[in-house]
């Protein structure tokens, strides 16, 4: 689209109509990354203000920093006089720019075109969504509920041109600026919101501290004092900013598709096919200092039918392992014709210094440990090595969750777990629980029933494929209410004569051994 030209001799009009333009705006974006990272602590009304530094002074901070009279450009020593809980974090930009690719993908899932514009802001064009959503306010609000899943709020602004609606964005929830009215609402407001350059000042000791009688200067007076800089900051004061949004979309050199004409029907073939592409599109990334952690994969075969999955590694994904992720997941997808289609999409994306090796070494795990492993699982498959991370529930098979090598771990549901075995738990798990016999004295199987009322005492047990042993102790029963095994699930824990501790369950009138204390 050829861009608009204003002869200078003239003031500017503003557009109107065809040209709608809003604004997002995450309040204290720094801070909400640093949160969310972990860099500063959770806030909220129990948390502690935060803040984030650069050079010594305060980039940005949030709404309870700015309760206790901080300010961003204050030296760290003077905010932390005004507020002594403050928590600092240092600035993160590389990491704040690929946090936002989140916000600007999902803005992007519900309106044609956006574009980032820095400071947690991105601008995204009106027409098409209010016409779609049938008005602007309801356009906003299917951005808004975009942008719920990320846990984020948000202000909006939306008016005739991107200046005036980045600033109208600043003042709320919501402002929307009448069509054609843009100067009215800029013409209030002070020169500062101009930028931090030397513009304000000089027209402040000119006496003009407004928009409004900013934009009544003529154009050739403001080009003589300030130049081509200061006729761009009057065009924007007079509501006839024209730059447009960039519908260039996000990230497509980011991403990576392939096409086969004929379609593939092996895995072997699939890996020489994409491996030359996978590596070129790995430099690409390297080129922007970045690394992808997580990967979505998607394959579509020649019926139509997709398989889409997304992958993890700990550390980051070399060329190497992404292609490893399109073989296996084309093993274990029924795609049920030729593939034809393959999507390489980064869902995260890290600045390469945060998986440099530190100066005295460090990391959760080495990188030999680590080729290791997926050398390992090249040769047996993704199955074949697993990793433990902990996990929530009553049974002990739930405590900890076994996933494949690479995978990302399942989120973790919030407790609390009544039922759940308190530590120290036992070393050894069985998946699943192992029958096994509990009887009586007389021979007969216990019932946890009985033993709940002490009308029985457990005598004998049988451990899975070992000879019967006396019961020297026992524990219980605690009951667990789970449908997937009965209306109540008991635990006993008891010390056979061989001195080994076992923890059993009785589901359905079975006894299973759940684990074994080593």
């Amino acid at each position: 689209m050829a861009a608009e030209t204003t002869s200078s001799s003239a003031p500017p009009r503003a557009r109107v109509g065809g040209g709608r333009v809003g604004v997002l705006r995450v309040p204290d974006w720094p801070v909400v990354v640093a949160r969310q990272t972990g860099a500063l602590p959770a806030g909220g009304e129990q948390g502690a203000p935060g803040a984030i530094v650069h050079a010594l002074r305060l980039v940005a901070c949030d709404e309870q920093a700015r309760a206790d009279g901080v300010r961003v450009g204050m030296r760290v020593r003077d905010a932390q006089a005004a507020s002594p809980m403050l928590a600092l974090a240092p600035a993160d930009p590389v990491g704040e720019a690929l946090a936002f690719e989140r916000v600007v993908r999902a803005v992007l899932a519900v309106v044609p075109a956006a574009q980032p514009i820095g400071d947690g802001a991105l601008a995204f064009r009106m027409r098409g969504a209010s016409r779609f959503y049938g008005s602007e306010s309801r356009a906003l609000e299917a951005v808004r509920g975009a942008l719920d899943p990320l846990g984020l709020s948000a202000s909006f602004g939306v008016a005739d041109d991107r200046f005036t609606a980045e600033l109208a964005a600043q003042l709320g929830r919501e402002t929307i600026v009448p069509a054609g009215r843009s100067r009215d609402f800029l013409g209030p407001l002070p020169v500062g919101v101009l930028g931090d350059d030397e513009l304000p000042g000089m027209l402040h000791r000119l006496g003009v501290h407004t928009l409004g009688g900013f934009a009544q200067l003529p154009d050739d007076s403001v080009r003589d004092r300030f130049g081509e800089a200061g006729l761009v900051a009057l065009t924007r004061a007079r509501g006839g900013d024209d730059r447009r949004v960039d519908d260039s979309g996000l990230g497509e050199e980011r991403a990576l598709r392939l096409v086969f004409e004929p379609g593939i029907e092996g895995v072997q073939e699939l890996a020489l096919a994409v491996r030359e592409p996978v590596e070129r599109f790995v430099r690409q990334l390297a080129e922007q200092r970045l690394v992808c952690s997580e990967i979505r994969i998607v394959l579509r075969g020649e019926e139509g039918r997709v398989s889409e999955r997304l992958w993890r590694q700990p550390g980051f994904l070399r060329a190497g392992d992404i292609v490893d992720r399109m073989r296996w997941q084309l093993t274990e997808g029924d795609l049920g014709s030729a593939l034809v289609e393959v999507q390489a999409l980064p869902e995260r994306l890290d600045a390469d210094a945060e998986h440099m090796p530190g100066l005295w070494g460090g990391g959760d795990i080495d990188d030999r440990t680590k080729h290791a492993l997926e050398r390992l699982q090249g040769m047996l498959g993704r199955e074949a090595v697993l990793t433990a991370t902990p996990g929530g529930g009553r049974l002990l098979a739930e405590r900890g969750v076994l996933t494949p090598w690479g995978d990302a771990a399942p989120a973790q549901a919030a407790g609390p777990w009544p039922g759940a075995l308190p530590p120290p738990r036992p070393a050894v798990v069985f998946r699943p629980p192992l029958p096994v016999r509990l009887l009586d004295a007389a021979g007969a199987p216990v019932e946890a029933a009985a033993l709940d009322v002490r009308e029985g005492a457990p005598a004998v047990f049988s451990p899975p494929a070992a000879p019967r042993r006396r019961v020297v102790a026992w524990a219980g029963p605690w009951p667990i209410r789970r449908r997937d095994l009965g209306d109540v699930v008991h635990r006993v824990q008891i010390l056979d004569g061989e001195g080994e501790a076992w923890v059993l369950l009785q589901a359905d009138g079975a006894w299973l051994a759940e684990g074994r204390y080593a």
